[in-house]
């Protein structure tokens, strides 16, 4: 293989927020992905070298023991899986479960998705979205985007896609994250007392499409920023489109004299 370009196909970072036991919910997710992947062709905790781990476990259960019975050693815990979506080769994703990220990695810069077939990469990127979907439905998941840099998905609630710029860099660093909660979960809780759903979604339809936002179970919603293949980008830039909803909805409420972050 050529040099390895890693992309986290979905990822959250749950530090900032999570309410819950992280290895057990990230045992939860390895139990969705199990369902669309297969076997875990290897598990590895923070203490073990590379060439270590259990390999080849078809069962959940004893992917559940193995973590919680060691939890020193599962710390930081690596779950393998070969996608079965792209036959031309083994493809490797890895979910890697700490306290303050959960993603999803792949290790070949999403190549696969960019094949001359646009119908294939259409088809591939549905595979993924309905991963992503089931993911991220899960209660404790607050916030899911799917592909880092890009940012071509979200799904959960809609708080978290207002994304004051201070605060996310502190979110986004693994250093800060745990340290923010507070502060997330405050202005999670304010954009939802002030902040109607429907102006919302009206707003993500407006300029991406009724087809783009769904409303999903839990009060998420899921946003697709891409058009069929997930390469296609329709806003050109994601993040350049938050700060845009955030100055929006900035304006929309001075209009009630409320001001949502004072960082």
């Amino acid at each position: 293989m050529d040099e390895e370009i890693d992309r986290w196909l979905m990822f959250t970072y749950w530090g900032s927020y999570l309410k819950e036991d992280y290895m057990k919910v990230g045992l939860d997710v390895t139990e969705i992905l199990m369902k669309h992947w297969g076997m875990v062709r290897r598990l590895t905790g923070a203490v073990f070298n590379y060439d270590e781990g259990l390999v080849d476990l078809d069962s959940i259960d004893e992917v559940r023991k193995e973590v919680l019975d060691n939890r020193d050693q599962y710390e930081l815990y690596d779950v393998t899986f070969f996608n079965p979506v792209v036959e031309e080769e083994i493809y490797v994703n890895r979910l890697r479960v700490d306290n303050t990220l959960l993603n999803v990695e792949e290790y070949d810069g999403i190549k696969f998705f960019q094949t001359k077939d646009a119908e294939i990469n259409a088809q591939r990127t549905q595979a993924l979205l309905d991963v992503f979907t089931d993911v991220a439905g899960h209660p404790a998941l607050e916030e899911l985007w799917m592909i880092d840099g890009d940012r071509n998905a979200y799904m959960g609630k809609p708080a978290y896609l207002y994304r004051p710029e201070p605060l996310y860099e502190r979110v986004e660093d693994p250093v800060e994250t745990k340290k923010t909660k507070e502060e997330v979960i405050r202005l999670v809780e304010e954009f939802e007392a002030h902040v109607p759903r429907d102006w919302v979604i009206d707003y993500l339809q407006d300029r991406l499409g009724a087809e783009a936002v769904q409303e999903m179970e839990g009060g998420k919603i899921r946003v697709l920023f891409y058009d069929r293949e997930l390469t296609k980008n329709k806003v050109g830039n994601t993040r350049k489109f938050l700060r845009a909803f955030e100055r929006h909805v900035d304006e929309y409420l001075l209009q009630k004299g409320i001001r949502l972050y004072k960082g």
